[in-house]
Order: structure tokens, then C-alpha cells, then sequence
């Protein structure tokens, strides 16, 4: 992928994310299920596009110290594959307080869950997201 190519899905990636973030809040509950479902099929077409690279990868690990925790689960989902140090974290702090972030905690918790198994499917949507 050239610089420029990589650069522009960078920001896809970016901006998917965040419209997803907006559209299931804090929580991870959203009443218009097809536009989640159409922004995390694009979300997962994006990374697939970004894992490839360092650049890619960077990107979506610095998502990690985002403040919305759906952009949070999601790139730490992702970032689990190539930098567990760094993602494992954000996810077990998701997972831990299900109180807080309701529906991401699960997410977190199967996403988790299927890593430790060895089943996190590279070119899966995370489980449950």
C-alpha cells in the first residue's frame, strides 16, 4: 500500500470508528441496528486493509487512549492481534466494569474469551460487535 493510499485508510478507518462510536454512545446501545451493522462490516473491511502494515497498525493502537470506550474495545479487539501488551489491558478494563460500559463489556469479554481459546478469527468482526 503507498503512503498516500495508507494514509486515507487510516482516516477511513478513523472516522468509521468514530461514527460508530457516536452512534452506540457510552454504553454500546443503539435503536438503528443497520447503520451499526453497515459501519462495523466497513470498520472490518478497514482493518483488513491496515493490519498489513506498521503504519496501519500504529494507527489503530494509538486508538487505544481514545476517552469513548467503543473506539476503545473496537481497536483494542483489533490491536490484540500484532500488540496484546498494549490492547489486553483496555479490554480487561471494558470487561471489568459492565456497569459502566454495558454493552462493550461484553464485547470485551468474548472478544477476550476467544483470544485466549485461539479462535479470534483475524478476519472476523469481534464477537458480539
Amino acid at each position: 500500500m503507498s503512503d498516500t493510499s495508507t494514509e486515507t485508510a487510516i482516516e477511513s478507518y478513523r472516522q468509521t470508528l468514530s461514527e460508530l462510536a457516536d452512534l452506540v454512545g457510552a454504553e454500546g446501545h443503539t435503536e438503528n441496528t443497520r447503520r451499526r451493522e453497515r459501519l462495523a462490516d466497513q470498520l472490518q473491511t478497514q482493518r483488513r486493509l491496515l493490519r498489513g502494515s506498521p503504519e496501519g497498525q500504529a494507527a489503530i493502537t494509538a486508538l487505544l487512549a481514545d476517552p469513548r470506550p467503543a473506539v476503545r474495545v473496537w481497536s483494542a479487539g483489533h490491536a490484540l492481534l500484532w500488540d496484546e501488551d498494549r490492547a489486553r489491558p483496555a479490554l480487561m478494563e471494558i470487561r471489568d466494569d459492565p456497569l459502566q460500559y454495558g454493552l462493550h463489556s461484553i464485547v470485551a469479554k468474548h472478544t477476550l474469551l476467544e483470544y485466549d481459546a485461539g479462535r479470534l478469527d483475524a478476519d472476523a468482526r469481534l464477537p458480539g460487535g
